[in-house]
């Protein structure tokens, strides 16, 4: 059941319930929202964190906030539930209909005015215009583009069917110069700090820290504190607004210069105190618009300046599909069929075909057309593929991103390694003195270690699921560290069998023993048999196994004989149980090496466990 959920990403419904949990001010008055009980509403929020693998909450006594983390996925999570309202509409639109207006915000992500308002106008512009696909993305501080409110889809949209919008911070003279810059709405500067703190402005003696933004608000700022004076006041900080609940925890006498509308009502900042600036600090935001589709675009900019005016309403997603319909869709057109999808998925067709229905029961139309030579997509299936694969491979993304995130920010580590031969094996042992080394030097690491073959290693790096990995052979498109030459591999045989007194033997030697292998589970035979191979030698074993274990309890009991590193079974050897003969080195040799994927930045705690793994594997080579 595990290794099925794995494949079917996260539930909307849940997601949706964490968007809300981040704009209200406790989880309580969220609950009463919903009509649910706060402990019910808890343990979802808990089990989203165990599904992303991730902390979300800072939790400090009675103290309840979001960590970055939180932000990064409630974007993400909005970009899904947001795309899945699309795609209930899409699924009724003839073909040829679709639009798509690209909206791109200049502007630090917050969960605040500006971030809902844009959720909003989106839902709205949806129920006036269901042939229209909102497509936002935030950039982040450095300009970097980030997760935004919408999928990143359809992209085959021809340019007179689509429009952009770019939202950012204008200056006066900008706007006054013309350009199609727009008005959008003036946007006050405030000083936050802590209401747990009796603290009054004090000019001259009060730092004001400045976090890390937009580089036009951050030039706002910094040229009217050095026009007002208050140039040595003002202090640069690295951290961005995402934190400020968590600053404002820790260090409440300090004060935060920001826009107003980055500070919303949301968990975390329910308790602060909001002085203006004097004289006044305000940013204009404002917009541009080209493309085709310009009509279409200055009314989503006339919903969002109504909903900036309104005020700092919750946005609300409803989702109607589930993640498990999403997947079995999918799923079905990629394998022709119903019954062959359920083949794959290895569960019943039953369970494959109520998915099916409860999907179409929410679309209103069927997905598939039955013919002689099998099922096809209906039109409803055929506007809805591309939108289902984009949700599913969006989850699948937040799902591998998650990972990288939290080495990043929580130090948290997934390794995966070979699956060890025997309790005193000397990868074993070395694994074990890495890790405890590890542990002693970074206490603060969470560690998760797993075995698992040389090529689920892989994969499981590839998807993710695994930030490093302990493997033998590398394959194509993989970053590696060497660690090290693996152990020798010797035949471990049944004292019955005779070896002459022979101390090593060759590879066409070993092709003729009694074999016990597992050359379809175990990557150490796979290893062995691609050596053999490689030197044209045929390996037959006479006997296949799924387990270490098993193949050694079978060669104590008969006259057989497997391949494994002598220190697998030292204590067999030592008291007679087993014998071992070494196969020759330079026929059959490997190394270890550390894996990781080369798409993105290693993380301090990740570099520091790998700096660790190549001192302990490489000092056999000293």
């Amino acid at each position: 059941m595990l290794a099925r959920m794995e494949h079917t990403g996260i539930e909307l419904r849940l997601l949706s319930k964490f968007v809300l949990a981040c704009q209200d001010p406790s989880l309580s008055r969220t609950a009463r929202q919903l009509g649910i009980a706060p402990s019910a509403l808890s343990t979802a929020l808990h089990g989203l964190e165990e599904r992303v693998q991730m902390k979300l909450f800072m939790r400090s006594g009675r103290y309840l906030g979001l960590l970055p983390s939180a932000f990064w996925l409630y974007r993400n999570a909005c970009a899904l539930l947001h795309l899945e309202d699309y795609a209930l509409r899409a699924a009724a639109l003839p073909p040829g209909q679709v639009e798509k207006l690209q909206v791109r915000v200049n502007l630090t992500f917050a969960i605040g005015r500006l971030s809902k308002a844009i959720s909003r106008a989106i839902q709205q512009m949806g129920a006036l215009h269901p042939e229209v696909m909102v497509a936002c993305r935030f950039l982040g501080a450095g300009g970097q583009a980030g997760a935004g409110f919408s999928g990143e889809g359809l992209d085959h949209i021809p340019p007179e069917r689509s429009a952009s919008i770019e939202i950012g911070c204008f200056s006066p003279e900008e706007a006054r110069r013309g350009g199609g810059v727009t008005p959008l709405y003036d946007d006050p500067w405030i000083v936050v700090r802590s209401a747990d703190v009796d603290q009054r402005m004090s000019a001259g003696t009060d730092v004001l820290a400045l976090m890390k933004m937009a580089p036009p608000l951050m030039r706002a700022a910094i040229d009217y504190a050095d026009k007002n004076g208050l140039g040595p006041q003002l202090k640069l900080i690295e951290e961005e607004p995402a934190e400020l609940g968590r600053l404002l925890a820790d260090f409440p006498h300090m004060r935060f210069l920001l826009p107003a509308s980055m500070v919303a009502n949301r968990l975390g900042l329910s308790r602060i105190h909001r002085e203006d600036m004097a004289p006044p600090l305000s940013s204009m935001v404002g917009m541009r618009i080209s493309g085709e589709l310009a009509e279409k675009a200055r009314l989503f900019a006339d919903l969002l300046g109504r909903n900036i005016a309104g005020g700092d309403e919750n946005i609300v997603f409803a989702p109607q599909l589930s993640a498990r319909q999403l997947h079995y869709f999918n799923l079905s057109h990629r394998c022709g069929g119903i019954s062959a999808a359920a083949r794959v998925a290895n569960i019943a067709q039953s369970s494959v075909s109520a998915q099916i229905h409860a999907m179409e029961e929410v679309l209103g139309a069927p997905l598939f057309e039955r013919r002689s030579n099998g099922v096809v997509l209906s039109p409803a299936g055929v506007g809805l593929l591309p939108l289902t694969l984009e949700m599913e491979r969006r989850q699948n993304l937040i799902l591998r991103q998650s990972r990288d995130i939290a080495a990043h920010t929580q130090d948290k580590v997934a390794i995966g390694t070979l699956p060890s031969s025997g309790h005193d094996s000397a990868l074993t042992e070395k694994v074990a003195e890495a890790m405890t080394a590890i542990s002693q030097q970074h206490p603060l690491l969470n560690l998760q270690i797993s075995e698992g073959s040389n090529g689920l290693l892989h994969e499981r790096v590839r998807s993710g699921d695994l930030n490093l990995a302990i493997v033998g052979v590398v394959q194509p498109q993989f970053a590696r560290v060497l660690l090290g030459p693996s152990e020798p591999l010797s035949v471990v045989a049944n004292p019955a069998l005779d070896f002459g007194g022979r101390q090593m033997v060759n590879m066409a030697d070993v092709s003729e023993l009694p074999l016990v292998l597992g050359s379809r589970h175990l990557s150490i035979h796979q290893s062995f048999i691609a050596a053999a191979n490689a030197r044209h030698v045929h390996i037959q074993p006479a006997v296949e196994v799924g387990s270490l274990a098993l193949a050694i309890a079978m060669v104590r009991r008969a006259r057989l004989c497997t391949v494994l590193p002598a220190s697998s079974v030292r204590q067999d050897l030592e008291a007679g149980r087993l014998i071992a003969v070494q196969i020759n080195p330079e026929e059959i040799s490997g190394t270890l090496s550390v894996i990781f994927s080369a798409e993105r930045e290693l993380s301090y705690a990740e570099r520091a466990i790998i700096n660790i793994l190549t001192q302990v594997f490489g000092q056999d080579r000293r």
